[in-house]
């Protein structure tokens, strides 16, 4: 099934017997982490929903795609070559001749048109803006070694738009927390951020950038997608 939202994908993954509830106080400080470490090297090991985190509000999910049967839901798939025979049939695909032909390649170009990004005026989800003091400190991101310099939000989806085309682009980088209003980038030079960071750089204008935190199983995957 399709997922509206990660919610639905935790609640879905509860009704597998794939996700477990620690309703017992942790910390952000390396024992999340330390108990995610374990449970991923577990032979399926299951989703964790960390309930009480201590000093904050809200709650940290960890090992959401961590076993093939996760992946398989979260896509909605058995097989994961289809996704990339898709993808290669689409590349090749050529323009019909004649009328029939043409006729016979309408439900494919009738396919193709769902692709595309729509815009709308509302969403499946509620929005809540917080206008008044806007802080990185009420998210519980996570310290994962201990020799890390910080706190890295490491599943974050990160948009950026190109200044000179206006096409955007989705991809997952380490942002490391070092302020209450204030995060390091961390991405490769050959990354398509880093590319739209550059053309703002030489045209001397600041990047417009949003990080997208606990987005629907597929807009992740799209993300991460070569």
């Amino acid at each position: 099934m399709y997922f509206e939202n990660l919610r639905e994908y935790v609640e879905a993954l509860e009704k597998a017997g794939q996700l477990k509830r620690i309703r017992t106080q942790v910390s952000v400080d390396l024992e999340i982490a330390e108990i995610l470490r374990r449970v991923m090297y577990e032979n399926d090991g299951p989703a964790i929903l960390f309930e009480n985190v201590e000093g904050y509000d809200i709650p940290v999910l960890g090992n959401a795609f961590g076993s093939l049967r996760r992946l398989k839901m979260a896509l909605d798939m058995e097989n994961f070559e289809d996704i990339g025979e898709r993808v290669t049939a689409l590349t090749r695909l050529k323009m019909p001749h004649g009328l029939l032909n043409k006729f016979k390649m309408l439900p494919k170009l009738s396919e193709i048109s769902d692709y595309g990004p729509k815009s709308t005026s509302s969403g499946p989800v509620t929005e809540i803006i917080e206008m008044n003091n806007p802080t990185l400190d009420n998210l519980p991101v996570l310290k994962s070694f201990p020799n890390d310099s910080g706190r890295f939000i490491t599943f974050g989806i990160t948009v950026t738009k190109n200044p000179e085309t206006e096409v955007r682009n989705m991809g997952v980088y380490r942002l490391q927390v070092i302020g209450p209003k204030k995060a390091i980038m961390h991405w490769q030079i050959h990354k398509r951020g880093a590319l739209h960071f550059q053309i703002n750089k030489e045209k001397m204008q600041k990047t417009e950038v949003a990080i997208v935190i606990g987005a629907d199983p597929a807009t992740v995957f799209s993300a991460i997608a070569p």
